[in-house]
C-alpha cells in the first residue's frame, strides 16, 4: 500500500494509561471524505466507487452500496440473483479469514520461532481468483469454488474434515482449539500454539451488537443517527453504549447481556468462522427502504457487521441518474475501536501490557494499521 493511499486509509494508536486510550484516526469513513466521495455523484456509480477505495472488504463494501442504492429507489434483489451476490461475500469473507491468518495476525504479533508468516499453504486455495461480482459467468466460478473450498481446508489445514472440526469446536470450544493447535503440524497452529497462553489470560467483556436482532425498528433508529449527526459513523454507539461485532458475536449468539471472552475465543471464533463459511453457512445482508429516495443496507463481513446508508437529492429520481444527497459507511473497526468500549477501558486502567495490548488489537482485527503508546504512570 503506498503512503498516500496509508494516509488515507488512517492509523490507530492505542495508549497504555492514556486518555483517550484509543484514537482512530480514519478519513475514508469521516464526513468530509464521505462528501467528496459521494455527495452529488450518480447513484449508480457509488457501488464500484466505494468498492474500490474500500480495498479490504472489497466485495462486501460493492454489495453493501449496490444494495442501500436500491434500496433507496424500493428496488430489491430477486433469487437466484441474491444467491449469488450471497455466496460472493460468504467466499471473500472466507479469503479474508485465511489471509488474517497466514498474513496480519503473524505480522501483527510475530513469535521468535517464527521469524517470518510462512503463507506458501496459501498459493493454491480455491479461492484466490474469485470474482469481482456474481453475475454471468461468475455464478459458475463462485459455485466450484465453494465446492472446493471444504476439501481444500481438510487437506491443507484442519487436518480433518471440516463438519469434524465444527463439531469439535461447538462442544468446548477453548478446549477444541488447544487440543488442535497443540497437535497439528501447520503454520497457523503453529502461530496459535505461540500465542495460546497470552491469549488465554487476557478476557475483555464483550457486549455484542444487537442491530440485527433489533429488527426494522432498530435499523431505523441507526439510520436516524446516522443521517443526524455526519459524525457518528465514527465512534457510533448503540442506546448510548460502545458495541462490538465480529464472527464470535454472530450464528446465534446472546445479545441479551456483557460477558466475558478471551482473546483465545475470539482467535478461535474467526477459524470456526470461516469452517462454517466452507460448510455451506450465511453471512446476514439485506436491505431496507427507509423512505422515498433514502436506504439503508447491511453486510456481515470477515471483520463484523457493515452498515451503508444513502439519501438521494430531492425532486424526481431514475435509478441511472439519481444523484446522492449523503452517505455513510458504518464499518466494524469504529465499533470494536471505540474509544469508550472494553477494549479501551482495559488500556485506560493499564489491564494490558503493550504485548497483551497487540494481541488484543490483533484479535479484534482493525482494517489500519496501529501502534502502542505507553503514557507514563502518575503518582
Amino acid at each position: 500500500m503506498s503512503a498516500e493511499a496509508d494516509l488515507l486509509a488512517g492509523h490507530l494508536t492505542l495508549r497504555l494509561g492514556g486518555e483517550p486510550a484509543i484514537a482512530c484516526e480514519r478519513p475514508m469513513v469521516g464526513q468530509a471524505m464521505m462528501r467528496r466521495l459521494t455527495e452529488g455523484r450518480r447513484a449508480a456509480l457509488l457501488p464500484d466507487l466505494i468498492g474500490t477505495v474500500f480495498a479490504l472488504g472489497a466485495a462486501a463494501q460493492r454489495s453493501t452500496a449496490r444494495r442501500a442504492v436500491a434500496a433507496a429507489f424500493d428496488l430489491h434483489d430477486a433469487e437466484p440473483a441474491a444467491a449469488s451476490d450471497r455466496l460472493l461475500v460468504a467466499l471473500a469473507t472466507a479469503r479474508e479469514h485465511l489471509q488474517r491468518f497466514a498474513l496480519d495476525l503473524p505480522s501483527r504479533v510475530p513469535l521468535a520461532a517464527m521469524a517470518q508468516p510462512d503463507a506458501g499453504w496459501l498459493r493454491d486455495a480455491p479461492l484466490q481468483g474469485l470474482p469481482a461480482r456474481p453475475e454471468g459467468q461468475a455464478a459458475t466460478l463462485l459455485r466450484s469454488a465453494s465446492a472446493s473450498l471444504p476439501v481444500w481446508l481438510e487437506r491443507r489445514v484442519l487436518g480433518l474434515p471440516a463438519q469434524e472440526w465444527l463439531q469439535r469446536w461447538q462442544a468446548a470450544p477453548e478446549a477444541w482449539l488447544d487440543e488442535w493447535s497443540a497437535q497439528r503440524d501447520h503454520p497457523l497452529a503453529a502461530w496459535l500454539r505461540g500465542v495460546r497462553s497470552a491469549a488465554r489470560a487476557v478476557t475483555l467483556p464483550c457486549r455484542p451488537l444487537p442491530l440485527l436482532a433489533a429488527g426494522e425498528p432498530g435499523l431505523r433508529a441507526l439510520a436516524a443517527s446516522l443521517a443526524a449527526d455526519p459524525d457518528f459513523a465514527e465512534q457510533p454507539l448503540w442506546q448510548g453504549l460502545a458495541a462490538e461485532t465480529g464472527p464470535w458475536t454472530r450464528h446465534g449468539r446472546s445479545v441479551d447481556a456483557s460477558e466475558s471472552l478471551s482473546l483465545w475465543q475470539r482467535l478461535g471464533a474467526r477459524l470456526a468462522d470461516l469452517v462454517q463459511l466452507s460448510l455451506g453457512g450465511s453471512l446476514a445482508c439485506g436491505a431496507l427502504t427507509l423512505a422515498p429516495g433514502e436506504g439503508i443496507a447491511w453486510t456481515e463481513m470477515s471483520r463484523g457487521l457493515l452498515v451503508h446508508w444513502v439519501r438521494l437529492e430531492d425532486g424526481p429520481q431514475a435509478p441511472d441518474t439519481a444523484r446522492a444527497a449523503a452517505y455513510r459507511v458504518l464499518a466494524p473497526t469504529e465499533w470494536n475501536f471505540h474509544p469508550h468500549g472494553a477494549l479501551a477501558e482495559a488500556l485506560r486502567s493499564r489491564r494490558l501490557d503493550a504485548t497483551q495490548a497487540r494481541l488484543a488489537a490483533a484479535a479484534l482485527d482493525p482494517c489500519i494499521h496501529f501502534d502502542i503508546a505507553e503514557e507514563p504512570a502518575h503518582a
